[in-house]
Order: C-alpha cells, then structure tokens, then sequence
C-alpha cells in the first residue's frame, strides 16, 4: 500500500513537471496511458477468471459501464484536468475523497460506521480544507508581490 501511494505521488508531480509544459488536452493523455495500461495487463493478467465474469451479461455491463467508464475513464480524464488547471498539490488533494466517498457509500449501503470512521472523515476534510487555504494565501502572496513589484517606479 505504502509502494502505491508513493507511486501515485510521484505521478502527479511528473505529469506537471514533464507533461504539462508540452500543452496536450487531458483526453490525449487518458488515451495513452490507458492504451499503455491496457498493454501491460494484456501482458501480465491471468485471464482464467474472466470466463466467469462474461458468462453473465450483467455482471460483463457491470464491469464496463460501472468501472470501466467512470471509474477510470472519467476518473483519469477528470485527474489531468484537475493537473492542468491546479497543479499537482492541489490535484493530488482530490484523491483523498475517495475514502470518504467510499464509506458513505458503504454507510447508504448498510455498513456500520464507527466514530473511528467518523473521525478519519473529519481528518481528511480538514486537510483537505488545509490544502486549499495554502493554496490560496499562496496565490495571495503572489499576486501582492506582483502589485508591489509594479507600483514601485
């Protein structure tokens, strides 16, 4: 778990530092690393359980539609958006929903939540909150810098 979130930090700084200068739309880039992903699984996935999987239509549309389509597709396009737009650190502050968004799900789904949970939750939105409030004194003192730097003669 630690090896995958060192990885997915070290994704958003190198899309934004080696990436973003070259200007491609967020589509384009969805495109080739899902094409690459594709290869590499194709390459390393043991396929046997798949039988199962498409022997019934439902679970098939499931897979596609449910987690194929906005839960990679959209999620991925939506990630180099949030990159172009944002930055890395901001953008990389949108990962930390998914935990949240997944426990209220399983709450709606009947799951129990604890106050541990309830807890993390607040952990998360308060950093969350953190991020963007450096983010924006940050903008702030920018944009005070440029003005001072202008007004002087």
């Amino acid at each position: 778990m630690l090896a995958g979130a060192v990885i997915l930090g070290l994704s958003y700084v190198y899309v934004r530092r080696f990436l973003s200068p070259f200007n491609l739309p967020p589509l384009a880039l969805v495109t080739w690393q899902m094409g690459l992903a594709l290869l590499i699984l194709a390459v390393s996935t043991n396929f046997s359980g798949m039988a199962s999987i498409l022997k019934d239509w439902r679970a098939a549309t499931g897979v596609v539609v449910g987690l194929g389509i906005p839960g990679t597709g959209v999620a991925f396009l939506i990630y180099y958006y949030l990159l172009q737009e944002l930055g890395a650190v901001a953008a990389s502050g949108s990962t930390y929903i998914t935990p949240t968004v997944a426990l209220l799900i399983g709450w709606a789904a009947g799951e129990r939540v604890g106050i541990l949970e309830v807890a993390a939750i607040a952990l998360i939105l308060a950093s969350i909150a953190l991020l963007q409030i450096g983010r924006q004194r940050a903008v702030r003192e920018t944009e005070q810098a440029v003005r001072a730097g202008t007004a002087r003669p």
